[in-house]
């Protein structure tokens, strides 16, 4: 089975599917379905579904993973993701990219779908196999999905990163984009771009305390109650990951080699910048949104400062299990008094825990007999798609699971191949039984 799911990750790594791109991956699966004689719908927006008709009696079943992965690489990498497939690494157990993302997250759950679409050797109840667009974007894929089309009863969501664990409930959260507008003004007084990077990027939602000091946070302590004038200040890429680098643009005639310990310094020329008050507001801002835990159930994340001319943007992200907490913290923010006009992007609905999932029950002893210990339950602080379904269907019994990766969503993501192994036996099992 190992060579199996290897071949199988291939396949997926080399067809480009960053979000907004998932056609390829779409029509690749639509392919395999007829290939194999099953029904399939795809829809619009390249949501697909496929059947599988079952071999023995059981609960229909629904295996569910998303198609798009989140596209990052290192700053000497001319990797295209609009056209080039990942170059994947197996090291033994390891696997890795070259100078990428892995797309792990969540390459190895279409892995695991694929193989059991394929493999008529197992016994399984009916099967349908739901496959998404746009989940670490927009969520577009689970909005929109066409569920009239399903008739499974269980959902096993293949998300997870830690195969030791059962999700069985998410927070909910809230994006906010806090926007700063002003003048900038000529000034006489030397030019610098600040580069700050070397800090740890990937998942928040899976790296919660590395939210509290980020690249951003870390220039913006260093900028605070000093006489700078900020031109520019850009970092991040997805407002649920870690800001890694942080690039910031200044006006001042302090000695910046004194402020900057062996940081990347560049002279340049500029002659405007924001105000000091502004600079003031913009840095305070910055702080006042906190990251990391803010609470026992709740936790937040700066993903994206960009600036344009005379207009900053931040992308924050709130969540919180607990839909009163998360409104509250939402709003405190908008009350922050630095000039920032706050406009909602998107919510996500919290996933409350179901205590008499049978679903859960059977995947729990199903773990139980292969290795003589029960899984972690687990709620998810990162949203997911598990909690968008849950909210729009009704009589589904929903899980989560999934191969354990690390550093996902950052050049260093790596997963596991016995992982992998062991996430796809429990399902064989678990399904011949369900």
């Amino acid at each position: 089975m190992r060579e199996t799911l290897i071949k199988n990750f291939l396949r997926i790594s080399s067809i480009p599917r960053k979000s907004g791109n998932e056609k390829g991956i779409s029509d690749f699966f639509v392919e395999v379905a007829k290939k194999n004689n099953l029904e399939y719908f795809q829809d619009k927006n390249y949501n697909v579904l496929i059947k599988k008709k079952g071999n023995i009696e059981g609960t229909p079943t629904i295996l569910q993973a998303h198609f798009d992965m989140v596209c990052v690489k290192t700053n000497e990498s001319i990797h295209d993701f609009n056209k080039d497939g990942i170059e994947v690494i197996i090291d033994n157990d390891k696997v890795t990219a070259k100078d990428t993302s892995l797309g792990a997250d969540q390459g190895v759950g279409l892995t695991i779908m694929l193989t059991l679409m394929e493999d008529n050797s197992i016994k399984h109840p009916d099967l349908e196999f739901m496959f998404t667009v746009e989940e670490e974007t927009t969520f577009k894929g689970t909005v929109e999905f066409p569920y009239d089309k399903l008739s499974g009863k269980n959902l096993i969501n293949l998300d997870n990163c830690r195969d030791y664990e059962v999700v069985i409930g998410s927070a909910g959260d809230i994006v906010n984009e806090y926007v700063f507008n002003s003048i900038l003004t000529e000034k006489n007084m030397p030019s610098y771009r600040i580069t700050l990077d070397g800090y740890k990027s990937g998942n928040s939602g899976e790296n919660i305390a590395d939210s509290e000091e980020t690249a951003l946070t870390a220039i913006a302590k260093l900028l605070k109650d000093k006489e700078v004038y900020i031109k520019s200040i850009n970092g991040g890429t997805f407002e649920n990951d870690l800001i890694p680098s942080c690039v910031v643009e200044i006006q001042t005639n302090l000695d910046v080699y004194s402020i900057f310990n062996n940081v990347k310094i560049e002279k340049i020329n500029s002659t405007n910048s924001f105000s000091l008050e502004d600079t003031n507001n913009i840095i305070n801002e910055i702080l006042a949104l906190k990251g990391g835990y803010i609470s026992e159930t709740a936790s937040s994340n700066i993903g994206i400062i960009s600036t344009n001319n005379n207009e900053i943007k931040i992308t924050y992200i709130i969540r919180s299990i607990n839909k009163d907490e998360l409104n509250r913290i939402s709003n405190n923010t908008k009350l922050l008094n630095y000039n920032f006009m706050c406009n909602e992007v998107y919510t996500d609905t919290e996933w409350i825990p179901n205590n008499n999932s049978e679903l859960l029950r059977k995947y729990k002893d199903t773990y139980y007999s292969i290795y003589n210990e029960y899984p972690k339950d687990a709620i998810c602080q990162g949203g997911i798609e598990s909690a968008s379904i849950n909210k729009r269907t009704q009589g589904i019994d929903i899980i989560s699971i999934g191969a354990t990766m690390d550093n996902i969503h950052s050049v260093n993501e790596v997963t596991y191949i016995s992982s992998w192994e062991k996430i796809y036996n429990i399902l064989i099992k678990l399904l011949s039984n369900i």
